[in-house]
C-alpha cells in the first residue's frame, strides 16, 4: 500500500513538473501571455512561433503574435495572424478588427473595406467615423516636358531628308494637364476615373514627292475621357474593367501647284480612339501580383496587349517596396509575328513614415504602348524608348492632403513616315532626350 503512495505522488509530481516544462502547452502559453502583457514584441514572436510549431496553435496564441508583428508595423504578417485567428474563432470582432487594421494601415484600404459586411452594425459605425474613411479622393496633376530639339529645329535642311513622299516630327514641348478623381462605392466596389487635356508643339517636316513644306509648331490638342470599375474581395483579389476614350485635332500641310505658282495649305484634321482593358491583381501580403490584357484603336491602328506585374514589400508594410513588370503588343493586322516588348520596375520608400520617395521607368518599343490598365497612353508618331522618372510625396493626414512633385528623362526616337505606308530602308531615324516635371494635390474628403 506504502509502495502505491508513494508511485501516485510521483506521479503527480511529475504530470506538474511536465505542465511547466519547456515546449508544454502550459509553458508556452504562461511565456507568451507574460511577454505579452511586457510588450516584448520580439521575443514574443519568437516564443510565438515556437509554440506553433510544439502544436499549440489556438485563438488566444495567434492574437498575440497578431498583435506583435502589429506593433511592428509588419502589417504583412499581422494580418496573416489575425485570419488564423478568425479561422479559430469565427466572426470574433476583435480579430477581424486587428485585421481591418492590418489592412488599412499596409495601404490596402479596399481589401480592408471588403471586411465591413462582416462587422456587427455598431461596430462598424464606430470603426468608419474612427478610422475617418474618406469616400472620394481628387487629384490635380500638370506635366510639362521640353524635348532638347532646339539644335534640330534650328537647322531642319542638315536633319530631315526625303527618301519618298511623307512626313516627320520631333516633338518641341508638351504640357498635360489632368484631374483624377476616386469614389468607393460600396464595400466591395469603387470608381475612378480621370479627365487630360494635352498641350503639344511638334515641328512637322513634309515632303510631296517634289516640293518641301515645314509647319512650326504643329499644334495638336488631346482630350481624354479614362474609367475603371473595381470589384474587390477581403481575400486580396481585384477586378478592374476600364476603358479610356480619346479625340485628338492636329493640322497637317499640303502643297498645290498651279502653273508656276505652289501655295502651301494647312488643314485641320481629327481622329478619335479608344483603349479597353482589365486588370487583375492578388494581394499576398508581403507581395501583390497582376495581370493585364488590354486592346485598343488609335489612329486606325489596332493593337492587343498584355502585361505581367509583380511588387515585393520586404517590411511587411509600404514603407519600402519594389517591383517589376513586362508587357507584349501586337499590332493586329500586321506581317511581323515579333511582339513589342516593354520592360518596367518601380521602387519607393518613406523617411520616418512621413515622406515618401517613388521611382519608375520604362524601357522597349513603346509604340502605342498603353500603361496601368490603359490609363496612360503612348500615341505619339515619335517614340518613346527610355523613361526614367522619381517624385517625392508629402501628406498632410490631418486635413487629408497629399503634395507630390517630381521629374524625370525620357529618350525618343522619330521616324519618317512614308504617305503610303511602306517603309523604305531609310527611315531617318532622329534621337533626341526630353526633360520633364511633373507637380501636383491631391485630397481625400
Amino acid at each position: 500500500m506504502f509502495r502505491k503512495i508513494i508511485a501516485i505522488v510521483i506521479l503527480s509530481v511529475a504530470l506538474k513538473l511536465n505542465g511547466q516544462m519547456t515546449g508544454s502547452f502550459r509553458y508556452d502559453d504562461s511565456l507568451t501571455y507574460s511577454l505579452y502583457t511586457e510588450k516584448r514584441w520580439d521575443d514574443l514572436i519568437s516564443a510565438g512561433q515556437s509554440a506553433l510549431k510544439n502544436g499549440h496553435d489556438y485563438y488566444y496564441m495567434r492574437m498575440r503574435i497578431g498583435i506583435a508583428y502589429n506593433e511592428k508595423r509588419n502589417y504583412a504578417m499581422s494580418a496573416l495572424q489575425f485570419r488564423k485567428a478568425l479561422a479559430l474563432n469565427a466572426d470574433d470582432q476583435i480579430a477581424l478588427e486587428y485585421l481591418f487594421y492590418s489592412y488599412y494601415l499596409s495601404g490596402h484600404t479596399s481589401q480592408a473595406l471588403a471586411l465591413m459586411s462582416f462587422f456587427y452594425p455598431q461596430n462598424r459605425e464606430r470603426i468608419l467615423k474612427e478610422y475617418k474613411i474618406r469616400k472620394t479622393r481628387l487629384t490635380i496633376e500638370t506635366f510639362f516636358s521640353n524635348s532638347g530639339t532646339e539644335e534640330i529645329i534650328s537647322d531642319p535642311d542638315s536633319y530631315f531628308v526625303d527618301p519618298e513622299p511623307g512626313s516627320q516630327i520631333v516633338t518641341q514641348y508638351f504640357i498635360n494637364n489632368e484631374i483624377y478623381a476616386s469614389h468607393i462605392l460600396g464595400n466591395r466596389t469603387s470608381y475612378f476615373h480621370s479627365y487630360t487635356n494635352l498641350v503639344k508643339d511638334n515641328y512637322l517636316h513634309y515632303y510631296d514627292g517634289t516640293l518641301t513644306a515645314h509647319l512650326f509648331p504643329q499644334r495638336i490638342v488631346q482630350n481624354q475621357y479614362y474609367g475603371s470599375l473595381s470589384y474587390y474581395s477581403s481575400t486580396g483579389w481585384i477586378f478592374s474593367p476600364s476603358f479610356h476614350l480619346l479625340t485628338t485635332a492636329y493640322p497637317v500641310i499640303s502643297i498645290s501647284t498651279a502653273g508656276m505658282n505652289t501655295s502651301v495649305k494647312t488643314t485641320s484634321m481629327r481622329s478619335n480612339g479608344y483603349v479597353a482593358g482589365i486588370a487583375i491583381t492578388k494581394s499576398m501580403g508581403f507581395v501583390i501580383v497582376g495581370a493585364e490584357g488590354g486592346y485598343s484603336n488609335l489612329n486606325n491602328l489596332q493593337r492587343a496587349q498584355g502585361t505581367i506585374s509583380l511588387v515585393v514589400y520586404p517590411r511587411g508594410n509600404s514603407d519600402i517596396y519594389f517591383g517589376g513588370k513586362i508587357s507584349a503588343g501586337k499590332k493586329l493586322k500586321n506581317r511581323s509575328t515579333t511582339p513589342a516588348i516593354v520592360e518596367g520596375f518601380t521602387a519607393g520608400f518613406s523617411v520616418a513614415g512621413k515622406v515618401w520617395f517613388e521611382f519608375s521607368g520604362l524601357t522597349g518599343d513603346m509604340d502605342y504602348y498603353t500603361d496601368n490598365n490603359g490609363l496612360y497612353i503612348y500615341n505619339s508618331t515619335d517614340v518613346i524608348r527610355n523613361k526614367l522618372s522619381g517624385r517625392i510625396i508629402i501628406p498632410i493626414e490631418k486635413i487629408g492632403l497629399t503634395c507630390f512633385a517630381g521629374g524625370g528623362l525620357s529618350s525618343y526616337s522619330s521616324e519618317f513616315i512614308p504617305e503610303d505606308g511602306i517603309i523604305s530602308n531609310n527611315t531617318n531615324k532622329l534621337n533626341y532626350n526630353s526633360t520633364n516635371f511633373t507637380g501636383g494635390l491631391s485630397w481625400n474628403f
